[in-house]
């Protein structure tokens, strides 16, 4: 019985892994149901085993998306100003060493208001959304930011500042590293 699950799940893996493969290099629009079966060896009709419905392999593939990007990972012990530059760090390394993993996420942020997946994208931004404000917040509260700063207002100026590097990060790195700089001189007011 659970070598059947690790089956299944490594199976739904390949799958996710497939869709992502074709949506970097052909869009949104690209991601064919009976290509990404192809890929993985098995036809279209093996995958409705493992997915029922294309919005059920791109539910997942978001939450593959997300944690490949390792948004949501614990930050490592610290101020709130080490914690906020451990997690852009991260995310610009990310950026560098996957950038496939990143055009899938543009990808899907452009189309998913177009989609029946828009929920399941919406609840993971909004979750980072709030771990950024949270540590905001607590920054404030501390010190380490001025008290005028609006963690909210914060929060959505990181994300989009984020969202746009990851469209920019392959042709030029160099001006990403140095807009997360300003970014973090801005917060604390130097």
């Amino acid at each position: 019985m659970e070598i059947d699950k690790q089956n299944t799940d490594l199976k739904k893996l390949a799958l996710i892994k497939a869709a992502c493969n074709l949506i970097a290099i052909k869009g949104f629009e690209g991601l064919r149901i009976r290509e990404i079966a192809a890929n993985v060896g098995i036809n279209a009709a093996t995958l409705y085993y493992y997915y029922p419905t294309k919005e059920a392999l791109i539910d997942d593939l978001v939450s593959y998306v997300f944690n490949q990007m390792r948004i949501f990972e614990e930050e490592a012990p610290g101020t709130p100003r080490e914690q906020l530059h451990a997690h852009l760090t991260r995310l610009y390394r990310k950026m560098l060493d996957e950038p496939g993993i990143f055009a899938v996420f543009i990808e899907i942020q452009l189309r998913m208001e177009r989609t029946d997946n828009h929920e399941t994208f919406k609840s993971f931004t909004n979750a980072w959304h709030v771990k950024l404000e949270k540590l905001i917040q607590t920054g404030i509260k501390q010190g380490y930011w001025p008290n005028y700063l609006e963690a909210d207002h914060a929060a959505n100026t990181i994300i989009m500042l984020m969202q746009g590097a990851f469209l920019t990060v392959s042709s030029n790195p160099r001006r990403v590293e140095n807009s997360i700089a300003q970014l973090e001189r801005w917060l604390i007011g130097r």
